[in-house]
């Protein structure tokens, strides 16, 4: 009977040992779970917030292509992320709408006609591109695609938004062409662009 007994006390003794033992570790990890919450709903919060142009290239509008515009949505997409990347502003939840054209009215979104440009960015109507550049085969007419997307940017994230409107234009150019500077040493082009603007404002004429 005392063996019996003692096998028993033996077993309730090693049960007991084993149920403190769960308690003491649920309660560690119950105190982790606010720092695992932590750790987790960032990552969570960052995947939901992704913009669905990344992944649904349908919502990237191009017009003025010839045949097939997917090829140019993958390009458009690519060249924001490649942006993003070189200067460092966030990505926006939206692409602007671009548009391959001819000179003048490129023109007419650069400065209202009164110059000539390859490229260009309107707040209010997106990119337009002179339509003989081919982004697709050429490095050069891809940074200038992504000169107007680093406009863009720009925009969104209300860069140099403090300045006046001569300093602000002035300080984003600059800013634009050196990224384009960097995307054309990147993809390993001997070409590169110069900024020969000058800040007329500095003159106290803006």
């Amino acid at each position: 009977m005392s063996m019996i007994v003692n096998n028993a006390l033996g077993h309730f003794v090693m049960c007991s040992a084993v149920w403190c033992q769960l308690i003491s570790v649920l309660r560690k990890y119950k105190s982790l779970l606010p720092l695992v919450s932590l750790i987790a709903v960032p990552g969570v919060a960052q995947s939901e917030s992704q913009p669905a142009w990344i992944t649904d290239l349908s919502q990237v509008v191009i017009t003025g292509v010839e045949g097939d515009s997917f090829i140019y949505r993958e390009l458009m997409r690519d060249l924001t992320l490649e942006a993003a990347a070189i200067t460092g502003l966030a990505l926006p939840m939206r692409l602007p709408p671009v548009i391959l054209a001819d000179q003048d009215t490129v023109a007419r979104y650069a400065c209202q006609g009164k110059c000539k440009a390859l490229g260009a960015f309107h707040p209010t109507y997106g990119i337009a591109i002179v339509r003989d550049l081919d982004p697709l085969k050429n490095d050069l007419a891809r940074s200038i695609l992504l000169h107007e997307l680093v406009h863009f940017l720009q925009h969104e994230n209300k860069l140099f938004a403090g300045a006046n409107d001569c300093i602000r234009w002035f300080k984003r150019e600059a800013h634009a062409y050196a990224a384009q500077n960097k995307f054309l040493r990147k993809v390993q082009s001997t070409t590169r662009v110069a900024n020969s603007l000058t800040p007329s404002c500095r003159m106290g004429r803006g």
